[in-house]
């Protein structure tokens, strides 16, 4: 059993609990209690996630240098900030705590993927990201029901003190039991010019990985605000029925991470799974779109947990293909994931901010927004597979 991974999982697992009310009930909290528009939540969401991805870039730099155990323990005080949410009113509190959890979310991010794709063996990293992806959102999903019952029952300061101490517990334990984890292969002035941000950059294959981590997560970005939202409204305006979404949804896809990493080793890559995957969520998509235009709340939470087992699945596949790409990049591999982050967190940025936008016009007008940008997806995911069949050498 490979012990620095398992730590890495146990101390993720916390935090995820700790944060999974977070951003599953802040467009309940800003409507249901502040009273506020669709468009504060896009917003703070949107500084969060600028400012997460701007922040991996720096994670993964501190990573390649410095080791992942500290980016680790950073990127853990993800819950105790994000928590702070729930208790403030003030516009501009709330935007510097979602400042604040920007930056913490970038080093957990950054830094817990590539603790894991320097901890464990390329045969094996697939089941290991499914697993690293899993435990993640299982938290999440453990998380997310309790929370939406104590928002309805208790309010949302006891949902904030609940998450702050168990994300403090976190922490604690990560300190204790977390390893020190480095590269054993010492940088040189070749190693850290080929892994520069700016020569990745030129390279067509990390352009293409770039394309598959923005463009469909603008997509999940425009359905993670769009979806619980209308769920909330149709629903009644009862946080619990956000919260059992976000807990069905997110078991579901457990099932589609652990599928997507066994495939991914027995395979030996990544890349024949892009365009099922991505096509995949094209017809999630497209179901999604049709319940919301009929109003009907069953349609749209079965459409929305397929959608969230499609996206989960494809980002599964993300750390295989980074350590597949970063190969010929020997100081390349860490500050690869916070590039990749970096498009994650643009790609949330995008899609969160259009759709508090586009709600407000149209219901249905974040979910065709996501259409084009999975059309685009699917394009850029069929040439990786078929047309670029070098891409991990070239």
């Amino acid at each position: 059993m490979n012990r620095p991974f398992v730590a890495l999982l146990a101390a993720l697992f916390a935090g995820g609990v700790a944060a999974s009310p977070i951003r599953t009930l802040l467009p309940a909290y800003v409507e249901g209690v502040l009273r506020q528009p669709p468009f504060l939540t896009s917003v703070l969401l949107a500084i969060q996630l600028g400012t997460g991805g701007a922040f991996a870039l720096l994670a993964g730099s501190v990573a390649a240098r410095f080791g992942q155990r500290a980016t680790v323990l950073c990127g853990l005080m993800t819950p105790l900030v994000g928590a702070s949410l729930f208790v403030m009113g003030a516009p501009p509190l709330l935007v510097l705590a979602a400042l604040l959890w920007g930056v913490a979310g970038g080093f957990q991010s950054a830094g817990g993927q590539s603790f894991m794709i320097a901890a464990v063996r390329k045969e094996r990293l697939g089941t290991a990201s499914a697993a690293y992806f899993v435990s993640s959102t299982a938290a999440s999903a453990v998380g997310a029901y309790a929370a939406g019952v104590a928002a309805d029952r208790l309010g949302y300061r006891v949902v904030a003190a609940g998450a702050a101490a168990l994300g403090a517990t976190a922490l604690a334990l990560a300190w204790r039991f977390l390893p020190a984890f480095a590269e054993s292969a010492p940088a040189t002035a070749t190693t850290k010019r080929s892994g520069a941000y700016s020569d990745l950059l030129q390279r067509p294959e990390i352009l293409a990985l770039c394309a598959v981590r923005y463009f469909p997560t603008v997509a999940w970005g425009a359905a993670s605000l769009t979806i619980p939202l209308l769920l909330f409204r149709l629903g009644g305006g009862a946080a619990a029925t956000v919260g059992a979404y976000g807990t069905v949804s997110l078991l579901c896809a457990t099932g589609a991470q652990l599928a997507t990493g066994r495939l991914v080793d027995l395979r030996g890559s990544v890349r024949p799974l892009l365009a099922p995957l991505t096509g995949a969520i094209i017809v999630s998509a497209a179901l999604a779109a049709l319940a919301v235009q009929a109003g009907a709340f069953y349609p749209l939470f079965a459409a929305g947990t397929l959608w969230t087992m499609s996206a989960w699945g494809l980002s599964t596949t993300m750390p295989p293909l980074i350590r597949e790409l970063s190969a010929p990049l020997p100081d390349g591999r860490d500050r690869l994931v916070g590039l990749a982050h970096l498009m994650w967190s643009a790609g949330m940025l995008t899609g969160t901010l259009a759709a508090g936008l586009l709600i407000e016009l149209s219901p249905v007008g974040p979910l065709l927004l996501a259409l084009g940008c999975l059309l685009v997806t699917f394009a850029v995911a069929v040439w990786v597979t078929t047309v670029r069949r070098e891409l991990a050498g070239a």
